[in-house]
């Protein structure tokens, strides 16, 4: 549980949304510093091959305005950063292509100046916003075809050539250039928000999720509580149970009550449906069960009594098939009813034989009345009593489990461990549904009577049905 629960919260850590800052910061510090480095660089290279004056002022204003970027960056100034990179970014692109097209021969030079303006339009919306992106792309669009009208009347003016058409055929299809860049950043930084807003709901819904898991995983852990452990009976009389949900929390359960005397009840029950509203309910149940069997003996007058108080409860909506039978842990004599629940199966000299007692599930009709049945445990005899999960268990193709396979692992079953005959019963329930998922509630309770030495059994000893409540 622990290990499922940390690699959820990496999911959520890695889901969580980027702030603004954070975006800004990640992608302007490894900006920065490349610049800075490209600075470092360009001065070695002048100083050793020698360049222009203004070159040199242009390379140490830019490495003392990226410094100071690093160092506002550095303490939570992130937007001032941006703005001033940015600025001196798309500011000194222009300087330079305008010293370009100062002389006649700089034209080429000017006009790559100005097309790598795009680079600014495009880090403006990427760290400034989408509108920056085309603020900065008309703002560059209208200084280039300055400097290049000025260029076509000034310096680079030749015979025959009209300058504001030199100035248009060169400076529009640079506007061009800009005006997509700006497009381009701001239909990108649109599908990154959208992005984040589904990646904000699946966060959301992983969290919810989360919770709910949590929440079961709790419910399951208490609900495992109420499942009693296989009472102490002596050495002639040894019982074993087993349940497992189909999911976080189940519907079925079984109880073993002390009544004193050496008298032990038995509860096996399943609650219509699944989940949270089948734990409840068996929750209830099980309190309803245990309180009417400690004020009665007989177990179809604690079944009737159950019934009535079930019924009663308006909050109570869903019907419960419970058998209910009273051990006599002294003379190995179960009284027993039953309420629509799977009949016991005893196992007995290698034969298998169906109780059948009838009844209507608890919840069904407040008049319902049950009868009860005597049964005389012999020595060796093996009695089942299980939840229909397990006869309605599906493999891959939907078959049924079904009785007769039940019966069939059943007779398969060790005869003298009941632990190891659930088990095995188990084992032979897993493989007939191999990879499907557990369609239902599964619940097996086994009272084993020891084996006598002489390894005879005596015949099934069976009272005739009584009605009562």
């Amino acid at each position: 549980m622990a290990t499922v629960s940390f690699d959820i919260e990496d999911v959520l850590a890695a889901l969580a949304p980027e702030t603004r800052r954070q975006r800004r910061s990640a992608l302007l510090r490894p900006l920065n510093a490349s610049l800075i480095a490209a600075s470092f660089v360009g001065l070695a290279v002048m100083v050793s091959v020698g360049g222009a004056r203004w070159g040199y002022v242009i390379i140490a204003t830019g490495l003392l305005l990226n410094i100071v970027v690093a160092v506002l960056d550095r303490f939570g100034r992130t937007s001032i950063a941006a703005v001033i990179f940015v600025l001196w970014l798309n500011s000194g692109t222009l300087v330079l292509s305008g010293l370009n097209l100062l002389t006649a021969s700089g034209l080429a030079n000017g006009a790559v100046f100005a097309c790598v303006l795009t680079l600014s339009v495009v880090l403006a919306g990427l760290l400034l916003g989408g509108a920056y992106a085309v603020i900065f792309s008309v703002a560059n669009t209208i200084a280039v075809i300055a400097l290049l009208h000025q260029f076509f009347s000034g310096v680079g003016a030749s015979p025959g050539i009209v300058p504001l058409v030199a100035t248009l055929s060169i400076g529009v299809p640079i506007a061009v250039f800009l005006f997509l860049a700006a497009v381009i950043t701001w239909l990108y930084l649109r599908a990154i928000e959208f992005s984040e807003a589904r990646l904000s709901v699946a966060r959301r819904r992983i969290m919810q999720d989360e919770l709910i898991r949590r929440d079961l995983a709790i419910a399951r852990e208490l609900q495992q509580r109420l499942y009693p452990p296989p009472p102490l009976t002596g050495t002639d009389l040894h019982i074993a149970s087993r349940s497992e949900p189909a999911r976080e929390t189940s519907g079925d359960f079984y109880d073993f009550i002390d009544l004193d005397n050496g008298l032990l009840g038995i509860v096996v029950a399943d609650v219509t449906g699944k989940s949270i509203a089948a734990a409840l309910m068996m929750a209830l149940a099980r309190s309803t069960l245990r309180s009417v069997a400690r004020r009665h003996g007989p177990p179809a007058d604690v079944l009737h009594d159950a019934n009535e108080a079930l019924c009663r409860d308006h909050s109570a909506h869903q019907m419960i098939t419970a058998f209910y039978g009273v051990l006599d842990t002294r003379t190995l004599t179960l009284r027993f009813s039953n309420a629509g629940h799977p009949y016991p199966l005893l196992r007995r000299n290698g034969t298998l034989l169906e109780l059948e007692q009838p009844g209507l599930p608890l919840g069904a009709r407040p008049d319902a009345r049950y009868g009860e049945q005597v049964l005389h445990l012999q020595p060796g005899d093996q009695l089942y009593l299980v939840s229909d999960g397990l006869i309605e268990e599906r493999n891959h193709r939907r078959e049924l489990f079904g009785y007769e396979r039940l019966c069939a692992a059943i007779t398969g079953a060790d005869p003298l461990v009941p632990e190891r005959a659930i088990e095995q019963l188990w084992q032979a329930v897993a493989g007939f549904r191999g990879e499907t998922e557990q369609d239902d509630d599964i619940t097996v309770v086994v009272i084993q009577v020891a084996q006598p030495l002489s390894g005879q059994s005596a015949p099934v000893q069976v009272e005739a049905p009584a009605v009562g409540g």
